[in-house]
């Protein structure tokens, strides 16, 4: 399914959900500050200073610049494409699933007191 976007609709903020979370939707996506700085982070993402104009600026890219809404909707999910539930199945699939594997064993030590573990 190809990925459509309205054309009035932008994240921003300065929470790892946009910069984690948008590239699924092909959004673009504003991050203001340093909060996110070092974050993997696909191509939709435009970081804007605290700065009033770097932060409209950014936002009026993302609702009106078509190369960049573009862009956003074709880029690749840096964050993977939505199949890491049939990955892991498919390993688990392979490996014998043993009585060592399936049962939790405790491992703390030490002394149970008045009926609290210390």
């Amino acid at each position: 399914m190809a990925k459509e976007l309205d054309s009035n609709v932008v994240c921003a903020g300065n929470s790892s959900s946009g910069i984690k979370e948008t590239p699924a939707f092909g959004c673009p996506t504003i991050n203001i500050g340093s909060r996110q700085e070092g974050r993997l982070r696909g191509q939709n993402v435009i970081d804007a200073a605290y700065d009033e104009d770097q932060i409209y600026g950014a936002i009026w890219k993302g609702l009106h610049d078509t190369n960049f809404r573009k862009i956003c909707i074709d880029a690749p999910n840096p964050y993977g494409v939505g199949d890491a539930g049939e990955k892991i199945a498919s390993v688990l699939a392979t490996i014998p699933l043993g009585e060592l594997v399936l049962r939790k064993k405790m491992m703390n030590t030490g002394q149970n007191r008045d009926g609290w573990f210390r």
